[in-house]
């Protein structure tokens, strides 16, 4: 595979890389064309590349660029990047370091810690203190039977598929839901400011019915006073009269019986 300065213009090519990103490209390519029976620094190069996107000025994916580029599958390429992880996990124990792929692809699947015990282990038990993938991979399934044999790395890449698949319908099935819940969130949202409208509208039209209660009640008590006053007048003023006509005819009467009094006088003298 020749590495040449010449950019893939790829359909798939979606981004530019800067001069720094391009010439690192470029020595990580260096180093995946030179050493592909080198695990260890094919492993650490696909990984930064596939972590950087470093693939994205030329490719649209890492899958693509694996295929294209060097005519790897990304389950292969996935195996490089697993092992040089599971190397450096293993850089503490210091000696007896996996010289191929095969040799650290069985400790992939355990946590950091589980592989530097079981590969030490494999080593302890291996002749010549140097275990194969084989010796390797009978621990692991003897520490871990559900982890067995009966996995081939075709079962564990069908199961990384469902797994991303899985994992891809619950991110979409949580954007929905969170979509719905925004949807929902609005729509409660915006029947709450209706209600709180309608709220103010009829507590408006309450206190003008109210005020307007006030004023027509104000208007018939001063309607009731003037009646009863128009009443109580009417009626005091016939007593009035009556009581000032019969006080008339007493002060005549008292007069025309003074003015008998007065001539019986006259006449005694």
């Amino acid at each position: 595979m020749q590495i040449t300065d010449t950019l893939i213009k790829s359909e798939y090519a979606n981004d530019q890389l800067d001069v720094a990103e391009r010439a690192r490209l470029q020595e990580l390519e260096s180093i995946v064309e030179h050493g592909l029976q080198t695990f260890y620094e094919v492993g650490k190069a696909l990984d930064e590349i596939r972590e950087q996107k470093l693939y994205r000025e030329t490719h649209k994916t890492f899958e693509a660029y694996c295929q294209e580029k060097w005519g790897m599958a990304r389950q292969t390429a996935n195996r490089f990047i697993g092992a040089a992880r599971v190397m450096e996990n293993l850089e503490p124990i210091g000696s007896k370091f996996p010289t191929k792929e095969s040799q650290v692809r069985p400790l992939a699947q355990l946590p950091p810690e589980l592989q530097i015990q079981i590969w030490q282990e494999a080593v302890e038990s291996s002749p010549n203190g140097i275990p194969t993938g084989a010796a390797v991979q009978r621990l692991v399934e003897q520490r871990f039977p559900s982890l067995g044999s009966g996995r081939s790395p075709k079962d564990t890449d069908s199961e990384l598929e469902k797994l991303r698949s899985d994992n891809k319908r619950l991110r979409e099935e949580i954007r929905s839901q969170n979509r719905e819940r925004d949807r929902r969130a609005a729509a409660v949202a915006l029947e709450m400011e209706q209600l709180r409208a309608e709220n103010r509208q009829l507590k408006a039209e309450l206190l003008q019915r109210d005020r307007d209660w006030e004023v027509r009640l104000a208007v018939e008590r001063r309607q009731i006073r003037e009646e009863v006053r128009a009443e109580l007048k009417a009626e005091y003023e016939g007593q009035i009269d009556s009581l000032t006509q019969q006080l008339a005819e007493m002060t005549a009467n008292y007069q025309a019986v003074l003015a008998r009094l007065t001539a019986l006088e006259a006449k005694g003298k």
